[in-house]
């Protein structure tokens, strides 16, 4: 399929989901021209600065009542858990400590990384709860570009976090223009290179997105090899006949972050299994091209509409 059927079928698919025409409106507004919904804002003083690890040991404590209590096997998300439970409680304290937070001690790349994946998946769940997302969060189209966190001095999103921070400031896949001026500070907050990883462990909180998990920084390199390998083992497929290789398309949005087209062929090849390897390097040497997954948005769990029913 020609990318520009593909690209007017996703803005087809994002003018079907959005809420309102409002809502639709903002999503063509620059994101730095939006309003951010900072869902941390009420934070309780605190006696001092939070050290990061401290942060960082109150997320994986945070991911782990989030997996016993709102996270099924598959790692699909139940968002029946609302306001009043016990994990939403602790999701809200977890978040206003990030407020004491300084980032910029995270100078470690392990650190650093699992922070913020972490923050990112949590920030997620935060927002779908927060905006009464029902069924995708295109029905905010915006929504990447508004739910955000303060984290110690800093202001950050989800397209923030993704492609400001962890893909340190490369193009948005959509809008083609980089988040962060030359001169803002949260530059500093990057990692020293760009882990391609990163995007089979980013949970966007939309059913094509990767299962739910929270990363240790010290056991992050193996962690993400688990993530690289189960996204290409369930998203991979080779379609002799047509002489296809179809693969989920954000290696198409993603594409310089894996190294162009050869990068990506040696991504799945690394990531994949034994026979899967042996069949994916056959058709590569057959000259397959490769096509894309539908992006599927909608939501990656029960929606939080389903417990009004019970």
């Amino acid at each position: 399929m020609a990318d520009w059927i593909r690209d007017l079928r996703d803005a087809g698919d994002i003018l079907r989901r959005a809420r309102n025409p409002a809502e639709l409106a903002k999503a063509l507004v620059p994101s730095a021209w939006l309003s951010r919904k900072v869902l941390n804002l009420d934070a309780p003083r605190a006696d001092g600065p939070v050290p990061a690890a401290e942060a960082a040991e109150a997320l994986r404590v945070l991911g782990n009542a989030l997996k016993v209590e709102a996270i099924g096997e598959d790692g699909k998300v139940d968002y029946r858990t609302r306001q009043g439970s016990e994990t939403f409680a602790e999701l809200e304290r977890t978040s206003q400590l990030l407020h004491h937070v300084d980032p910029g001690q995270l100078t470690d790349d392990g650190d650093s990384i699992a922070f913020w994946i972490n923050i990112y998946n949590v920030l997620a769940i935060h927002g779908v709860l927060a905006t009464g997302v029902r069924e995708s969060v295109m029905e905010i189209p915006s929504f990447f570009g508004v739910v955000a966190y303060r984290v110690g001095d800093y202001v950050v999103t989800l397209d923030e976090i993704e492609n400001g921070i962890l893909r340190r400031n490369a193009p948005h896949p959509a809008s083609k223009s980089r988040l962060f001026d030359d001169d803002d500070p949260r530059l500093g907050l990057c990692p020293s290179h760009v882990d391609a990883r990163i995007h089979a462990a980013l949970v966007c909180a939309s059913t094509s997105c990767p299962p739910v998990a929270f990363y240790e920084a010290s056991k992050l390199d193996t962690q993400l090899n688990l993530a690289a390998d189960n996204y290409v083992r369930a998203d991979v497929e080779i379609d002799d006949e047509a002489k296809l290789v179809r693969i989920p398309i954000t290696f198409r949005y993603y594409e310089a972050d894996f190294g162009r087209h050869a990068g990506v062929q040696l991504f799945l090849l690394q990531h994949a299994s034994g026979a899967q390897r042996e069949a994916l390097r056959a058709a590569f040497d057959a000259d397959y091209a490769f096509d894309y997954h539908r992006y599927d948005w909608s939501l990656n769990g029960m929606s939080p509409r389903d417990d009004e029913q019970d």
